[in-house]
């Protein structure tokens, strides 16, 4: 069941019966409500939310790549004027950290995208 918040907003804004919304899980519910309601600073459609990863072993970027796409995330290699966030790991390529402060692109850690994708409610960075 979602979190008291979402589930206000979804029977607010939306014709969605109180019992479906609470068979929902939280992501499932921030889900419905970004694909009826878009951002209003983004151009974007689903699967237009580009998110880089940098500082990351192989395989935890492999990993984290695959939980973004599942959420219809779309993965950039590189810091460019359409991505919505940069993760960073214990490494991150100082390059890419300067570039995506230049451009004022979020700077997320691992535990920061994690709360993205389980809430889909962008964290305080």
């Amino acid at each position: 069941m979602p979190e008291e918040k979402i589930t206000r907003i979804l029977l607010s804004k939306t014709d969605l019966p109180l019992e479906k919304i609470q068979q929902m899980s939280d992501k499932e519910a921030w889900s419905e409500f970004y694909k009826r309601f878009p951002s209003k600073n983004s151009k974007s459609r689903k699967g237009d939310i580009k998110i880089c990863f940098t500082g990351f072993s192989v395989s935890e970027k492999q990993r984290m790549e695959r939980i973004a796409v599942s959420a219809g995330l779309e993965i950039s290699r590189s810091v460019t004027k359409s991505l919505r966030f940069l993760v960073i790991g214990p490494n991150p390529g100082p390059s890419k950290v300067e570039k995506a402060k230049q451009q004022e692109v979020p700077i997320l850690d691992e535990t920061q995208f994690g709360h993205l994708i389980d809430t889909g409610e962008i964290p305080e960075y």
